[in-house]
């Protein structure tokens, strides 16, 4: 869903992802063989960069960190066109970085400014349990990442998740955005 806002944006064509189905936690040689394929995939559809995207999750080590590692590998083993961002701490913290796309849907979402508080400014990703804090800003039911995701990614807009997450900053930075191209640490100057 944000892929025409990033191609705008960046002035890039982004291919569809290729999954490879790993414990983002795993080590690095069983991340790298299990992307391998998926890394190879995309280079034969004619991508002349991939990023490859894990979560953080529970992980004490550094996001920055992990990515200098998982990177390496994945470029001495594979390609050195390859590129790690590590979301900090999930996709979900992503969602909760912009909260345009929780207002959007009042109907499932009564509770919007929760999100909004404990996201902005530039908050997201210290969210330990983002889908709890998207579920307590829900009217009932439970937070479906392939339901509701897509839905949220909708109205979300990629200047408020740039804002409010550093680890989507670096997303940006790593696609070439010149807004990051000295640093993804700090939300751009308005």
């Amino acid at each position: 869903m944000l892929y025409p806002q990033l191609e705008k944006r960046l002035r890039v064509q982004i291919l569809s992802p290729v999954r490879a189905a790993v414990d983002p936690l795993a080590p690095i040689p069983v991340l790298a063989r299990a992307a391998r394929t998926g890394l190879q995939m995309s280079f034969a559809r004619g991508a002349d960069l991939v990023v490859f995207l894990i979560d953080r999750e529970a992980s004490q080590t550094l996001a920055s960190v992990r990515a200098f590692e998982v990177e390496g590998k994945l470029r001495d083993d594979i390609d050195d066109r390859i590129r790690v961002v590590v979301k900090d701490r999930s996709f979900e913290n992503w969602l909760i970085a912009s909260p345009e796309g929780f207002r959007a849907q009042r109907a499932r979402y009564a509770h919007p400014e929760r999100v909004e508080k404990m996201a902005v400014p530039n908050k997201a990703d210290r969210v330990d349990d983002p889908c709890r804090l998207i579920n307590s800003a829900m009217v009932r039911g439970q937070y479906d990442k392939t339901g509701d995701a897509p839905k949220i990614l909708k109205a979300a807009n990629v200047d408020s998740i740039a804002a409010n997450s550093r680890s989507f900053r670096r997303f940006l930075a790593v696609l070439g955005d010149p807004l990051f191209a000295s640093g993804s640490r700090n939300p751009a100057k308005e």
